[in-house]
């Protein structure tokens, strides 16, 4: 597979076209499914990555947050990239981000507390009632594909309150309680919280919403999997319950990955693995970072460990390989940038490798071929 985008991708609406223009090519290069960032409107329009998810159903069809198109174009020309993709006799993975919504269009009075960022099972404040942007209307689509409106019951906690400069992470106060869904990860005490407005799957009514959505997406676009987005901060029975819904709806295995991202920390992805009953496979963040970490040794690294500890190891029919990501580039929260020159030598041990099933970045091809072209033109010189 292949992820065909990068952090950097322009803003120019393009993205989509290019795809459609060069899905030929990469099959003819062996490239077997194409994953797409997420395609629906984000909070900051046409800056936004779709990692920000404002809409999930507009796809670059209304003008919601300044635009139309999203950053990487318009529905029509997102559906059009599909089909170049499917007639080429590859597969689409499309990346679900179902942890947060941002960019809210209503305030809303609600009653929080506020918990330690670093502990956020302590409530370091008692309930207070604020304002905040929990109210998501959608007012440029004006209920098509769905008239379901989020409200403060859609969510367990924000991060910004309108009517005051108190910053920190704050519980929402509903009828499903007052604290974070039970989660894998106990870093922070509870990472169920990650940025915006953390959405609540113990209400019945978020769940059921995520299953149209999921059969609305479909049938608009007929993906053949999931790329699923910070998976390491939602509760294991959405996905375990979501992933039952699209597979009996649409009557397919559709494939899913799921980015649960702790480096050397192999137990916390065998636990959700074992919590999601092997329905979706994970990408291998710890391989990743013994790729980092020869890139940097060289010499010094003992490359008969570089698989110790990796999931594809452990688990090698649920690990994605991966060498880097969107989020492992420079400047990223995550970065840890596998160093140029061992990246054939990395891409080698995971093409060549019986088990697991590859993930090869489009930013990484397109460096590597800047590379060879500047090594090309000294040469010459």
């Amino acid at each position: 597979m292949m992820q065909y985008f990068h952090w950097y991708t322009p803003e120019d609406g393009s993205l989509w076209n290019t795809v459609k223009k060069e899905a030929s090519k990469l099959a003819a290069m062996g490239i077997n499914a194409i994953w797409l960032p997420p395609a629906y409107k984000g909070a900051d329009g046409t800056s936004s990555r779709g990692y920000d998810v404002y809409d999930l159903y507009d796809l670059g069809e209304f003008d919601q947050k300044g635009t139309v198109r999203t950053r990487y174009g318009t529905r029509e020309e997102f559906e059009a990239a599909v089909k170049a993709i499917h007639e080429s006799g590859m597969q689409v993975y499309v990346d679900v981000v179902a942890n947060h919504l941002m960019g809210g269009d209503e305030t809303e009075k609600i009653t929080v507390r506020k918990v330690d960022s670093e502990n956020r099972n302590e409530f370091i404040s008692e309930p207070m009632e604020v304002e905040a942007y929990t109210r998501f209307t959608f007012p440029g689509r004006k209920g098509a594909h769905s008239d379901f409106v989020w409200d403060h019951q859609c969510f367990t906690g924000i991060d910004h309150i309108s009517n005051s400069d108190e910053e920190g992470i704050f519980t929402i106060q509903n009828e499903y309680g007052e604290g974070w869904e039970e989660v894998i990860d106990t870093e922070k005490g509870n990472y169920d919280y990650l940025m915006g407005a953390d959405i609540e799957f113990r209400n019945p009514a978020v769940r059921e919403e995520f299953r149209r959505w999921g059969e609305w997406y479909y049938n608009a676009v007929k993906f053949d999997g999931f790329r699923l987005d910070a998976v390491k901060h939602i509760t294991p029975s959405f996905f375990n319950e979501w992933l039952d819904q699209m597979r009996e709806y649409t009557g397919r295995e559709l494939f899913a990955v799921g980015e649960y991202w702790a480096p050397g920390q192999l137990d916390l992805l065998l636990k959700y693995i074992e919590a999601t009953e092997g329905k979706m496979s994970l990408f291998d963040a710890s391989l990743h970072h013994n790729f980092f970490d020869a890139s940097l040794k060289g010499k010094d690294y003992d490359m008969r460990t570089i698989f110790d500890g990796s999931l594809v190891q452990a688990k090698p029919f649920l690990a994605v390989t991966v060498i880097g990501n969107h989020d492992t580039q420079p400047l990223q929260a995550l970065e840890a940038t596998v160093d140029y020159w061992f990246k054939p030598i990395a891409y080698a041990l995971i093409l060549l490798r019986e088990h697991g099933y590859p993930c090869v970045s489009i930013l990484i091809c397109m460096v590597q071929n800047i590379q060879i072209r500047t090594r090309k033109v000294r040469i010459q010189r």
